[in-house]
């Protein structure tokens, strides 16, 4: 595989990723949420962490399937999908609204909001699950942006949630806190202590822990081995030394590909500076915390280069085609068809 830097998006997209992918994408993480269902705009805000992730308003199904065709043209897109899971939004209407978002939409596989603070009772989230054909979790998130504050795993979901997912074989899809990621060790108990509370459930770590940098994930990766339970999702992590590191430590079945839409939808890339990640992007975007704008680069969307990132340390570490198509489809597909919902 050649690294060009003289090329367009579009014979990027050609020569170095499209040649690499399956027919099949599914996409294990990406939002979908309309604007009557915002208690309040966060970035409009100014309280803490507010402007962390600038966004749409507005995120439809149908953009998102937009989108997914797209970034991904000559491949078939499905996707996991969920409301925002901030306390921004009111909880009743976006699990009405996603339930009902799906209906029409079979390639689209709903997660519903779920966690300790938010105090739903385990009657209620099965009647829910049931109802909204849900295939598991999106772990809420007590805070704005990157206001964690002493946050810990096991006060963002609690023996109801875990109970549930024990029983129903769900998906736990969890953005894990605090300032360290999961290199932090106070994480990894939290994430070891999940994964033995539900050791029938399936925990996928958003955005690979968090571990965007190879410095994270380099700490992060070693605690993974002994957690058959736990996988991790790629969205929004664009550097093949993450995805490579991951590779190396828990082997290629444990690692489904996401991307985090609408925010992949930018044409970008996330980068690494010192110890933090930065998004470069082309003029037009709101401003946001971590976003740096310029006319002067050439960019395609962030799903490709995070599909990119998957392609080049798949063949880094030397792992099967097979096993690669199985990041980009099969892994989530098997995850989604093990719940059992009664």
């Amino acid at each position: 595989m050649s690294m060009k830097n003289n090329c367009t998006s579009d014979v990027f997209y050609q020569d170095e990723v499209f040649p690499y992918l399956p027919e099949k994408i599914l996409d294990f993480h990406a939002h979908i949420w309309s604007s009557s269902n915002w208690k309040y705009i966060p970035w409009e805000t100014e309280e803490q962490g507010a402007s962390y992730m600038v966004t749409e308003t507005s995120y439809l199904p149908e953009q998102l399937i937009a989108d997914g065709k797209r970034c991904f043209n000559g491949c078939q897109y499905s996707a996991v999908c969920f409301g925002n899971p901030t306390p921004s939004v009111d909880w009743e209407k976006q699990v009405a609204f996603v339930a009902e978002a799906v209906r029409n939409y079979p390639f689209l596989f709903p997660l519903v909001v779920a966690g300790k603070k938010l105090g739903i009772s385990s009657e209620k989230y099965k009647q829910i699950l049931a109802g909204g054909r849900f295939y598991g979790f999106k772990v809420f998130i007590n805070w704005s942006g990157d206001a964690y504050d002493d946050t810990r795993v096991q006060d963002m979901i609690g023996p109801c949630e875990a109970e549930l997912a024990n029983e129903m074989r769900l998906v736990i899809l969890l953005h894990v806190p605090g300032i360290g990621r999961l290199a932090d060790s106070g994480v990894q108990k939290g994430v070891e202590w999940l994964a033995k509370e539900c050791p029938e459930g399936r925990i996928v770590l958003a955005h690979c822990g968090r571990c965007y940098t190879p410095q994270d994930m380099k700490k992060a990766a070693g605690f993974l081995k002994n957690l058959p339970n736990v996988f991790m999702d790629t969205s929004m992590v664009m550097d093949p030394v993450v995805i490579e590191i991951a590779l190396n430590a828990t082997g290629p079945s444990r690692l489904v590909f996401g991307t985090d839409f609408p925010v992949a939808a930018m044409r970008g890339r996330r980068v690494r500076v010192m110890d933090h990640w930065v998004d470069v992007v082309l003029e037009g975007y709101p401003k946001s915390a971590y976003r740096i704008a310029s006319s002067s680069i050439r960019a395609t969307f962030m799903a490709r280069e995070i599909a990119f990132a998957v392609i080049y340390a798949a063949e880094l570490c030397g792992i099967k085609t097979s096993e690669r198509a199985g990041i980009f489809y099969d892994n989530g597909i098997g995850l989604l068809n093990r719940v059992a919902i009664k």
